[in-house]
């Protein structure tokens, strides 16, 4: 199987990215590690000189939306250009002049939602920027996988979370056991990509083979197509799926956007008064509820232990892994937590929570399938 660029058949690429903050270095290192050759960009000397100390990269001060300071970084022949500044409007410039300039593909991280909606304006098309990515919807995408495919071996998705590609392991006694694709009769957006049994991939045909239990097979097409299909090799759910999200920021919001729908019951906690009566009249298929999802006390009157997935997403680490650990304690089955501060990924396994989200490395990973040239745009590495 695949791993990084050495001896994989896959090149190293020039790339610049634009802004030396946390999610920029964060970016930087991916690439690096990967081997690519990476220039940084950012008008504060003091983060590049950071920078420089940790990681070898070549970086330049100066504005990443100017054309001279592009030009010194050699983005004429650069892969790929990627801004992450904090800063939305020098982002979409700096992408969009990267572009005219000749980077082969150019991404721009914005904040604002009206930037990535493309029903009113298509900011991506109209200044030929490849990619408009937002940290909040990265990271909320990370999150729903986990919640969506609780029977996948591993799930990607693509087109802003719309497409999935699933790995599932064929249960015993399934539907589709002893069955062929032709039989399935599968939606004709959902494709079969490989089949992996014992150890050996299998491309199947309509009529051969038939699936057997265990079996894992890699789909990929539209989530609501997926979602019609998934008990055909997976064991069947009947019951709705009950997710407290504890947060209702940035993040907390994409995810109840995602979870949209009739096989999720969300409730959304959130401190802020005022912030929960916005939510309330912005979400209606979610129930709001306005408290401290760090106090046992509310939620044990919440009845948190009725929840099947238990989402702490709020602004603040501490509190994020606060609330996890209380749910987990009151018998929460899955719980889930968003990290931004990485030296905390270790406590987070060792306090017994289930999943643990990094909005940089969720980002990272994101840009990383956009380095790879070539036909491949991301490997995903399967059991066995």
């Amino acid at each position: 199987m695949m791993g990084g660029l050495g001896g994989s058949g896959l090149q190293a690429m020039n790339i610049i990215v634009v802004g030396a903050g946390t999610v920029g270095q964060s970016v930087a290192q991916t690439l690096v590690e990967e081997r690519h050759d990476v220039t940084l960009i950012d008008i504060d000397e003091t983060h590049l000189h950071k920078v420089e100390e940790q990681l070898d990269v070549q970086t330049i001060a100066g504005s990443g939306a100017s054309a001279p300071v592009l030009f010194q970084a050699g983005v004429s022949e650069a892969g790929l250009a990627i801004a992450v500044t904090n800063h939305d409007e020098v982002n979409l410039i700096a992408a969009s002049v990267a572009k005219e300039m000749g980077a082969k593909k150019s991404v721009a991280r914005v904040h604002a939602s009206d930037y990535r909606d493309p029903s009113t304006f298509d900011y991506g098309r109209h200044f030929r920027i490849d990619r408009i990515m937002n940290l909040e919807e990265l990271t909320a995408f990370e999150l729903a996988k986990f919640i969506r495919n609780p029977g996948s071996v591993a799930v990607e998705t693509l087109a802003r979370g719309q497409v999935e590609m699933p790995l599932l392991r064929v249960a015993d006694g399934g539907p589709a056991v002893g069955k062929t694709l032709r039989q399935l009769e599968l939606p004709r957006s959902v494709r079969v990509g490989a089949l992996l049994r014992g150890g050996r991939f299998l491309v199947p045909s309509a009529d051969h083979p038939t699936f057997q239990a265990g079996d894992i097979v890699a789909l990929a097409g539209m989530r609501k197509d997926l979602d019609q299909i998934r008990d055909l090799f997976i064991e069947h759910e009947t019951a709705r799926v009950r997710v407290v999200i504890a947060g209702g920021g940035r993040v907390g919001t994409e995810l109840a956007n995602v979870l949209r729908g009739s096989r999720y019951v969300v409730r959304i906690i959130e401190r802020d008064r005022e912030l929960c009566e916005a939510l309330a009249a912005s979400y209606p298929h979610a129930t709001v509820v306005c408290g401290d999802m760090t106090s046992r006390a509310f939620l044990e009157e919440e009845r948190i232990s009725q929840a099947d997935v238990f989402v702490a997403a709020t602004g603040e680490d501490e509190d994020n892994i606060m609330s996890a650990v209380e749910a987990k304690e009151l018998g929460v089955p899955k719980t889930m937590v968003v990290i931004r501060r990485p030296d905390y990924a270790n406590v987070v396994s060792k306090l017994g929570i289930d999943v643990a989200v990094s909005p940089r490395a969720a980002m990272a990973a994101e840009v990383s399938s956009l380095a790879t040239a070539g036909v491949v745009n991301r490997v995903i590495p399967l059991p066995g």
